[in-house]
């Protein structure tokens, strides 16, 4: 493996990645700060891939919040999921995989209807099921193998969203 080689490419989008986290909870927290307020009894819900869901293998980001918030009840639900998109979701139990209408126009060859008769509601329908307050999404880093040829593809993909 060379220096050139492709994990080390991915370094700095990881590290975006938890800078933005840790902004996120800097600016939840300072009380002079025009950014995100957190109320008492918000609901908070991540949608992302794969930054996203291997948080659910820690639970640091829920630990941080409800530390910070202690009395806010806060409710946090992490709906991401490696390999989705802001518009390509796929599940196997959901007729379709997209999250949004016109998503298709977004992705490649390779991301193609299943066919599946899935009977599970679609993101946005468990999104108003959780009543979100407040939706955080990890999108990019997944997006970033494709490199400055997917970059216009991804913004009109998260624009759409």
């Amino acid at each position: 493996m060379t220096l050139s080689s492709t994990p080390l490419l991915r370094v700095p989008v990881l590290l975006s990645g938890i800078l933005s986290i840790l902004f996120f909870l800097s600016q939840c927290s300072s009380s002079t700060s025009s950014g995100l307020a957190i109320h008492k009894g918000d609901h908070i819900i991540l949608i992302g891939n794969n930054l996203g869901s291997r948080m659910m293998n820690y639970s640091h980001f829920e630990t941080e919040m409800h530390l910070r918030y202690p009395d806010s009840l806060l409710y946090l639900r992490n709906m991401c999921d490696g390999g989705n998109t802001p518009g390509f979701r796929p599940h196997p139990g959901r007729v379709s995989p997209w999250a949004f209408p016109g998503a298709e126009r977004f992705q490649s060859e390779l991301a193609k209807n299943s066919g599946s008769r899935g009977h599970f509601e679609t993101p946005d329908e468990w999104i108003t099921r959780h009543e979100a307050d407040v939706i955080l999404a990890f999108f990019g880093y997944n997006e970033s193998f494709q490199g400055e040829a997917g970059l216009s593809n991804y913004k009109a993909e998260l624009e759409a969203l």
